[in-house]
């Protein structure tokens, strides 16, 4: 039934082949001594004659017109009848970004998810009212337990609504997508350190350009520190990275990239701060309810890819990508488990924890792009594959504590039993297999109309090794989607998505049963809009999202309820772009209205809101850079805020209230007067020091925000 039969040695045996197959036919077919030069444009590391090269236009500033999440091809924003939203490099960089919450934050409808995950370095988002725990790398899945540093990020697209037509098994709510660097034709050397606030130092290393004088074989190499304490006691990260790539022009219409990224990193894990019974405050933001002696978090994130992409004629061109994954988590510490007690004599429930999480992941995927006519009607369609297999082992010990009374000094007094090592082994395994279809069709007078239609079939099979469970399941997604060029700044479309996700691990209900997939659906009304001579872009958005079967698990039983459904819908409005060129704007806002549709297992809880999902946000970013020429060039500052209404912890009623956070950064740069480029960047955090919670899973799980922060980088290009 099933039209392949995958394993790890059948996906990486496929990609090798392909990638083979390939690179003999380019260097067969065509002149082996023809030179780059010989027709082909070679750009950043890109030939750029036919070869469609995903997110080959990089935008360094706020003019982020094209992205490829949305499509698989490289698509004017504008042009895309779905809600896609870039942060560029450029913004990253000028908000002294330290984390992905620090920059999903500039997209309408995305939020700190509650639930740890395991992951206190990276707080994975909520998309669109549902929370997004695997992020994607260049198109490919992460599993939800990597880590993720942003020294080699280009820019990061998330992609709203659902996106199982392009990348299987997701949310509803929409993915991130992370674009990494790739090696340059020319010569680039840029180091940075940065110093703030909390004892926190971090140094990297960006490196690329030609490794040979015909300049076909072209390198780049990213690394960077971290150590950094925090405002909350005894936390502290330690974190080492590296990033090398390696890209072969192998002919004019062939190239082949290699690429690596490794993380290791330590940390406590963090459990936060527990609050009241009525959501009071307790205790200081920075009480540690652990015990600092613990091992707490370590984590070892591996990820290889090679990516194949070759013009076979003028109409059709092949991308193929294969990676492999391995995420290796280890955490050592004391959870929150509840609060109890009384007013006034509140305490809380304590577990012992010593796990460890293996997650390894072989992922191809091959896509044939195609542009033709039929008439006066344009195509350009994508074909593809996508094979994945996934194992995962996960071993844990557990031993509840007494309750300790919550207090700003906590008294712990507690040794490791001596038989703690992680033996609760849990194993499963997951094959998978899809092949899709979408086709981009432009039509009418300079192509004002866009119509996208596309639909994918997915097969999978995975069992729990350790309870000998197994699942094996299909399913068919569609997606289509409309757009009209009413005028050469306005463009009104409309799009419907579904969404696909079975629970992974083969999960059991509380009757024994294998979980359902959970499946959703969008509708979405919109207008893309752009200003000032096309140089600020507006995306308004109207979108009714629904989600099915979705388990709810039962802290009684420890088991989950099947059959959930719940629902977000509402508007998000997104701007970027320069409004003179001088002062350049991103800014979003977001009304989200989530809601329980129903819960057979407690009708109580049918019509409240969904957890960690505020009814309204935004955020606004103004820069102000001197023109060059003037007696300030070189000078910058941007000023910013931020806000969420309230909203309640992820698993429980605990309201946290509204937050206006203000940020601000200013920067100078120079070139010294051997050539070379000198910038100094001073960033400030939440100005007015305002105490607020970010966060939150339950009432004993509350993650406090960030109180004042500054941070000094230093950077020098050579």
């Amino acid at each position: 039934m099933f039209f392949l039969k995958i394993s790890r040695r059948a996906v990486s045996g496929i990609g090798a082949a392909l990638i083979t197959f390939i690179m003999f036919q380019s260097v067969h077919a065509q002149n082996p001594d023809a030179k780059n030069d010989n027709g082909a444009e070679k750009k950043d590391g890109v030939i750029k004659e036919n070869v469609k090269v995903v997110g080959e236009n990089i935008e360094q500033g706020y003019e982020a017109k094209n992205a490829s999440s949305g499509t698989k091809t490289d698509t004017p924003i504008l042009k895309t009848p779905i809600s896609v939203q870039v942060i560029p490099k450029g913004i990253i960089d000028e908000q002294g970004a330290l984390g992905l919450e620090d920059v999903y934050k500039n997209v309408s409808g995305v939020y700190q998810s509650g639930n740890t995950l395991n992951a206190q370095s990276e707080v994975r988002p909520i998309i669109r009212g549902f929370e997004s725990p695997n992020i994607f790398l260049n198109g490919m899945r992460g599993t939800g337990f990597g880590a993720i540093d942003l020294f080699n990020v280009e820019r990061i697209e998330i992609l709203k609504g659902p996106a199982s037509i392009l990348y299987g098994a997701a949310e509803p709510g929409g993915i991130m997508n992370i674009i990494t660097k790739k090696p340059l034709a020319h010569d680039f050397n840029e180091i940075t350190a940065e110093f703030g606030t909390y004892e926190h130092y971090r140094f990297t290393l960006d490196s690329t350009g030609p490794l040979n004088e015909d300049e076909d074989l072209l390198y780049r190499l990213n690394m960077a520190y971290t150590n950094s304490e925090s405002f909350r006691n005894v936390m502290d990260l330690d974190r080492f990275a590296i990033a090398p790539a390696l890209t072969w022009l192998i002919a004019p219409k062939t190239e082949l990239t290699l690429e690596a990224t490794y993380t290791r990193e330590r940390t406590p894990y963090d459990s936060g701060v527990p609050l009241g019974f009525n959501g009071e405050k307790l205790v200081p933001i920075d009480t540690f309810f652990g015990d600092p002696d613990l091992d707490g978090r370590t984590l070892e994130d591996f990820v290889i890819a090679a990516e194949l992409n070759h013009e076979i004629n003028k109409y059709l061109s092949v991308r193929s990508r294969l990676q492999y994954h391995r995420a290796n988590p280890m955490n050592e510490s004391i959870r929150h488990r509840g609060v109890r007690g009384t007013v006034g004599a509140e305490e809380l429930r304590l577990r012992y924890q010593n796990e460890e999480r293996t997650d390894e992941e072989w992922q191809l995927v091959t896509d044939f792009l195609s542009e033709f006519k039929t008439g006066d009607i344009k195509h350009k369609t994508v074909f593809g594959f996508d094979l994945r297999r996934e194992e995962v082992e996960f071993d844990r010990f557990r031993q509840n504590l007494p309750n300790v009374l919550i207090s700003p000094d906590p008294n712990f007094n507690f040794d490791p039993p001596a038989n703690n090592h992680p033996a609760d082994d849990q194993l499963s395994e997951l094959e998978w297999g899809a092949i899709y279809l979408q086709d981009q069709i432009s039509m009418l007078k300079d192509d004002k109309l866009q119509i996208l239609l596309g639909g994918r079939y997915d097969y999978f099979e995975q069992q729990s090794l350790s309870s000998d469970v197994s699942q094996s399941e299909g399913a068919f997604t569609f997606r289509g989607g409309v757009l009209y060029q009413l005028t050469d700044w306005l463009a009104p479309f409309v799009s419907y998505t579904e969404s696909f996700n079975p629970a992974l691990t083969a999960e059991t209900d509380v009757n024994g049963d294998v979980l359902a997939p959970e499946t959703g659906r969008q509708y979405e009304l919109g207008f893309k809009m752009n200003f000032f001579e096309e140089r600020l872009q507006t995306t308004i958005a109207f979108f009714d999202l629904e989600k099915n079967e979705v388990p709810d698990f039962d802290v009684n039983t420890s088991s989950f309820l099947p059959g959930v459904d719940q629902r977000s819908r509402g508007v998000e409005l997104d701007v970027l772009g320069r409004i003179t060129d001088n002062v350049s704007l991103i800014a979003n806002y977001a009304y989200t209205d989530t809601e329980m549709i129903s819960n057979g297992n407690d009708p109580d809880e049918e019509k409240d809101r969904l957890g960690g999902v505020p009814l309204h946000s935004g955020r606004l970013w103004l820069t102000y850079n001197f023109s060059e020429g003037s007696s300030l060039e070189g000078l910058g500052a941007g000023l910013g805020l931020r806000y969420e209404s309230k909203k309640h912890a992820d698993f429980d009623t605990t309201e946290l209230d509204d937050s206006l956070i203000f940020d601000a950064g200013v920067w100078y740069n120079t070139e010294l007067s051997n050539g070379h480029k000198l910038k100094v960047q001073l960033n400030i955090e939440n100005i007015t020091n305002r105490e607020y919670y970010s966060r939150a899973s339950a009432q004993d799980i509350v993650h406090p925000g960030s109180p004042l922060a500054v941070k000094l980088t230093v950077g020098y290009e050579f």
